[in-house]
């Protein structure tokens, strides 16, 4: 191969490389996978919101974000990387069409100086020097010819070298810009993930702070429950049982206190906020404070005093082996053994709040808790 020709070769090359370095690289395979797992994880956290929040959720919450920030964080460790591949590759690029260029000027003068030493001073003395000798003529012209042929062709040559430089400066420059705005980013990102860890662990802490309260009050709960249901073994070892006549009150029992709202039902419920399953052998019941608690039947005062867990505590004990009970009174109208009417006050509404009060209900027949709204009469009726 030729000189010319492999000088044309590596010229070649130079233009597609510095044409090359335009267009940014893909991103590697480590850069994709942090973007794929920044899309999951804000995926998850979106689901995790639109969960119940409850202290799981949360928790489960708070990690995710704690996680993203430093995928984040990796994600631009992995894009600042890239980027300073890149402009290594560009500078390369840049640093090639340099030489290719000096190369290309140098052989350039080196054939300007060749025409100047057989006597060009334009095309036509040439020729007419080499018409006038006489001899060889067509070989004299022809390799006059192309003497000119190969300086015009290396001055086109010239000029698309330095086009090229030009575009691998301007790519080198853009790359380094671009390296420059990512190193800035990072200081922001790394602010960023120390912020949310602080908050995080902060919030992690408050989470385990309530959770344990809740636990507390949960451990709490089971007990004084404990200590009722000792206390109903105690009261129904007592029992009269004369008078079988109370059940037929099912479902037409006025309410403790009328135009109470329930707040919290019979049966099992979770905790929205502590996760926990608790079963409520009552219902919870508001009304405006200082109302009266009726009794829902008429029957004989089993129980009347504190009851640790639940307040003041009034058992009334109705015959056939049904009871009803009222607790979380601020105070107590009626002692044990006293008789009552069906409506007849036995406590008044305790636990006041923003004007409201409230109290627990629960009936059981023969020893098990019974829904109350099935003994009372419906509302509205």
């Amino acid at each position: 191969m030729s000189r010319g020709r492999l000088f044309g070769l590596v010229a070649v090359m130079v233009l597609a490389l510095a044409a090359g370095t335009a267009t940014a690289d893909p991103p590697p395979a480590e850069l994709v996978h942090l973007r794929q797992q920044i899309q999951e994880l804000e995926a998850r956290l979106q689901a995790v919101e639109a969960k119940q929040s409850d202290l799981a959720a949360q928790r489960q919450r708070l990690e995710g974000e704690l996680r993203l920030a430093a995928l984040r964080l990796s994600e631009w460790e992995a894009e600042l990387g890239h980027a300073e591949h890149a402009v290594g590759v560009a500078a390369v690029a840049a640093e090639q069409a340099r030489g290719a260029l000096d190369l290309a000027v140098s052989r350039l003068k080196l054939q300007v100086s060749l025409l100047a030493v057989l006597g060009r001073a334009g095309l036509s003395p040439l020729v007419l020097h080499a018409l006038g000798s006489g001899r060889d003529v067509p070989e004299r012209m022809t390799v006059t010819l192309a003497l000119v042929e190969e300086e015009r062709r290396r001055r086109d040559e010239v000029a698309e070298l330095a086009e090229a430089r030009v575009r691998a400066l301007s790519v080198l420059s853009q790359r380094r810009d671009e390296l420059e705005a990512l190193r800035s980013e990072g200081a922001g990102l790394r602010s960023t993930l120390e912020a949310t860890r602080t908050r995080v662990v902060a919030e992690l802490q408050r989470l385990e702070q309530q959770r344990r309260a809740g636990a507390v009050a949960l451990a709490d709960a089971q007990e004084a429950e404990a200590r009722l249901e000792r206390l109903w073994g105690l009261v129904t070892e007592r029992e009269d049982r004369a008078s079988g006549t109370t059940r037929l009150l099912r479902g037409g029992m006025p309410w403790p206190v009328s135009g109470a709202r329930v707040l919290s039902r019979f049966g099992s419920r979770r905790d929205q906020q502590y996760g926990t399953v608790t079963v409520s052998h009552g219902v919870v019941m508001a009304a405006p404070k200082g109302e009266l608690v009726c009794s829902v039947a008429a029957g004989k005062v089993a129980y009347a005093q504190f009851l640790k867990g639940y307040g003041n505590l009034v058992i009334v004990q109705h015959g056939g082996e049904v009871y009803s009970l009222y607790a979380r009174l601020s105070s107590m109208l009626v002692r044990a053994g006293e008789r009552v009417a069906m409506s007849d006050p036995v406590g008044v509404l305790g636990s006041a709040e923003e004007g409201e009060g409230n109290f627990y209900l629960e009936i059981r027949a023969g020893m098990q808790a019974q829904d109350p709204l099935a003994w009372l009469k419906p509302l509205g009726k």
